[in-house]
């Protein structure tokens, strides 16, 4: 679905959006591993949206888009992330407000965006929203199922799982209270905005464990039981992704 005409009639039909059919204008803003986005506008140039339709890929990275929703409405209204203007209730696509700013980058984070970052992880942490534990154990066991379907198995990835598996599991039955975790909180998905930082793509987002995200974004002293989670699960997503 990459053609304007498709793209209008989406939103045209879907949606109950009061827009300027005529003078609608759409704009490849980027494809993630699990969305491709559109920027768009009509006539009235100063309201600017985000068409987001899944890819095909999506259900292979164990995306609740129904969980999504539910984050993306709460970050949303707390002026953490993108307005979110309209969600389809069949999960297909989603529509935000555009945001104007300017996407991070590794080497150019400062202390003081780094603080900023800090409390806004503080402030969606504290947001009450009723989902279940997220499950890293699971998490991890769903992504090798996809990878060991559609690929010949490589015996260093198989040796680290089978190591990593005990430690995994001892942690999430471990007594830790969960809280709302990004879980892919890297600089392309945090914007400088003239109305302070956003975060966006909250799909993989879930009531995980509280150091998760500082440790993504290096708030935290180094965890070498986060450093293996995160590299599996960074190793994992890439291998689906070309896949």
């Amino acid at each position: 679905m990459k053609k304007n005409h498709d793209l209008k009639n989406l939103i045209r039909n879907k949606t109950n959006l009061n827009l300027n059919f005529e003078k609608i204008v759409f704009k490849k803003f980027r494809q993630g591993k699990v969305n491709k986005s559109f920027l768009f506008h009509d006539d009235n140039k100063e309201k600017k949206y985000i068409l987001r339709i899944n890819s095909n890929k999506a259900k292979l990275f164990n995306i609740n888009r129904k969980n999504e929703a539910l984050i993306l409405k709460s970050v949303s209204e707390a002026g953490i992330a993108p307005k979110l203007v309209f969600s389809d209730p069949n999960y297909n696509f989603l529509i935000t407000e555009f945001l104007e700013g300017s996407f991070f980058s590794k080497d150019k984070i400062t202390k003081n965006d780094l603080n900023l970052i800090k409390q806004l992880i503080n402030k969606y942490q504290k947001i009450n929203i009723d989902l279940p534990k997220f499950n890293y154990y699971q998490h991890v066991k769903k992504y090798e199922k996809v990878i060991f379907k559609q690929l010949k198995s490589t015996t260093d990835l198989r040796k680290i799982l089978d190591n990593f598996y005990p430690l995994l599991k001892e942690f999430q039955n471990q007594d830790w209270s969960p809280v709302l975790c990004h879980h892919d909180l890297n600089p392309s998905n945090i914007i400088k905005t003239a109305k302070g930082i956003k975060i966006i793509d909250w799909e993989f987002a879930g009531n995980g464990f509280s150091n998760f995200d500082y440790h993504f974004v290096g708030l935290t002293e180094k965890d070498k039981f986060l450093i293996d989670l995160t590299d599996i699960i960074n190793r994992l997503w890439d291998l689906i992704y070309k896949s």
